[in-house]
């Protein structure tokens, strides 16, 4: 009877990974960073990169997976997502996040993603930790980033510094779930005024 509710018990949860960021009962960051490890690199400059046109006033949303392109940034290679900016001055990039992972695993995790600026020649400007803030009623963390004049591009990457996001959650002891950073998962780009 044992063996038999082992094996049902195994087949049902096999059954629940739907994709590269759901693997039941594992913490997918170290997969996530010895494919990262592995990567090729994608290009040799911030001129080879591809950058997905951002449109003012529409949110972009990515998937950062471990397929996604592998860059390094200073020395430090990461999974990235890249973005035009649409011209102006005066302008706000909204930066949001979710947890992934977490429907069919306790433990699942979050990209906290850093903002890579860059000028119109992909010349550096300036790269941001942004702090997230987790917004009541909605899914994710959200931080708002006044761009820097000259910006024609935003990179974002991996962060650095923070170890995870506290969400929320009533059925926990402290009112709090924290979750993991890795350097993969979902997230959202805005691009407002100008």
């Amino acid at each position: 009877m044992k063996n038999i509710l082992s094996i049902l018990a195994a087949a049902a949860i096999s059954g629940c990974a739907s994709g590269p960021l759901d693997v039941p009962g594992t913490f997918l960051p170290p997969q996530h960073y010895q494919a990262l490890a592995s990567a090729p690199l994608c290009c040799k400059s911030y001129g080879d990169i591809h950058y997905a046109p951002l449109q003012r006033g529409r949110t972009s949303d990515a998937l950062v997976l471990p397929t996604s392109p592998v860059f390094e940034f200073d020395g430090r290679r990461s999974f990235f997502a890249a973005f035009e900016l649409a011209g102006g001055v005066n302008r706000i990039l909204t930066v949001t996040t979710e947890p992934v992972n977490l429907t069919w695993n306790p433990v699942g995790h979050v990209m906290v993603p850093s903002v890579l600026f860059l000028d119109p020649d992909h010349k550096k400007i300036e790269l941001v930790q942004p702090q997230y803030a987790v917004q009541a009623k909605e899914p994710g963390a959200r931080a708002l980033l006044t761009v820097p004049n000259g910006a024609r591009y935003a990179v974002l990457l991996s962060g650095t510094g923070t170890s995870g996001i506290s969400w929320p959650d009533s059925d926990q002891r402290s009112g709090q779930l924290f979750i993991r950073s890795g350097p993969t998962g979902k997230i959202g780009v805005l691009l407002l005024g100008g």
